[in-house]
């Protein structure tokens, strides 16, 4: 009988999972994720009685692969339409209404809940960082940020933002080029948790001609608890701009921002958090593909080799373990 192959995955985001996914049936797959928990950018961070879904904030699904996959999260339960009274918001002016014209979807009770359905049936490693990897006799030798061995592979693939996977990947790896043409923009994510009501006219608004670009209202979101709560996302082009400024002088500058706002009337929030996010948005043109280094068993993957949407991120990892079934079957 053939021996299977042992294959490492690094990240555990929708690209990673929905790679492992496809081809767990014809290798030995490990996932490795450094965080706590799954998701990557569809990210969930809890205090208290608050949660806050500080990274991706919905998506839709466009590609029939997709939106096979959506169907079957909705039927159980894992993901609902999300249909929220959004506005627009500026300084300078009052609210008004804007529409969405297609399904929004967001995952329940938070985003992160999405992967880690999908990846039920995986060996994934979480809190564990991938530091190192080295040629091996055929294949590679992962160790942590200790030096310590995580295992010999006979193919590794990086399923993480692009700046990432250079950083990591060897120097052998054929798409380095590809990957440095990648293009990100950062976003900061305001987190507010009140123990009052807010008495707010909107689930979620678009602000403009401001340092926020975007605010979404915590329990208008399905499957969400009753405690109160407001995430923010900074203008990607005011983030880039201030990015290294210390993070008290973000978080006030967001909340001046805030406070500017036309229609909006906030008590004081009884909790504030900040996170930043380097790699938030793919910006420029993405290749359709799969960065797959078959002499050298590396490959590479994630939403930015497809655009810049959690659909893209799945199509990356959906097609190169098409491709990958294929030769591990072979």
């Amino acid at each position: 009988m053939k021996k299977q192959k042992t294959v490492a995955i690094i990240g555990a985001g929708m690209a990673g999972i929905t790679l492992a996914r496809q081809i767990h049936e014809q290798a030995r797959v490990t996932v490795f994720e450094k965080s706590r928990g799954y998701g990557g950018r569809m990210a969930v961070r809890r205090q208290d009685v608050w949660q806050f879904d500080h990274g991706a904030q919905f998506f839709t699904a466009r590609s029939s692969d997709f939106q096979l996959l959506t169907a079957s999260l909705v039927d159980a339960g894992i993901i609902a339409a999300w249909e929220p009274r959004i506005v627009s918001l500026q300084p300078a002016d009052k609210p008004y209404k804007r529409l969405w014209y297609e399904p929004h979807y967001v995952a329940v009770p938070g985003m992160s809940s999405v992967v880690k359905h999908l990846a039920t049936e995986l060996d994934v490693r979480l809190q564990t960082r991938v530091a190192a990897i080295h040629r091996f006799r055929q294949g590679w030798l992962l160790q942590d940020e200790a030096g310590q061995e995580l295992g010999q592979y006979d193919l590794v693939i990086a399923a993480l933002p692009a700046p990432q996977c250079i950083e990591l990947m060897p120097a052998e790896f054929s798409g380095q080029s590809q990957l440095a043409a990648v293009e990100y923009s950062p976003c900061f994510a305001l987190m507010l948790g009140f123990e009052q009501s807010l008495n707010l006219s909107f689930g979620a608004a678009i602000v403009k001609d401001s340092p926020i670009g975007w605010i979404a209202v915590g329990n208008a979101r399905p499957g969400r608890s009753d405690s109160s709560s407001l995430l923010l996302h900074s203008d990607n082009h005011w983030a880039e701009d201030n990015l290294e400024l210390p993070l008290p002088e973000v978080q006030q500058s967001l909340l001046n921002a805030l406070a500017d706002l036309r229609g909006i009337d906030l008590p004081a929030p009884a909790h504030i958090d900040l996170h930043r996010w380097r790699y938030a948005r793919v910006e420029g043109e993405s290749f359709p593909g799969v960065l797959l280094d078959e002499k050298q068993g590396l490959a590479a993957c994630g939403d930015w080799s497809h655009g810049k949407r959690v659909e893209d991120a799945f199509l990356s990892g959906l097609i190169l373990g098409q491709t990958l079934s294929d030769l591990l079957r072979g």
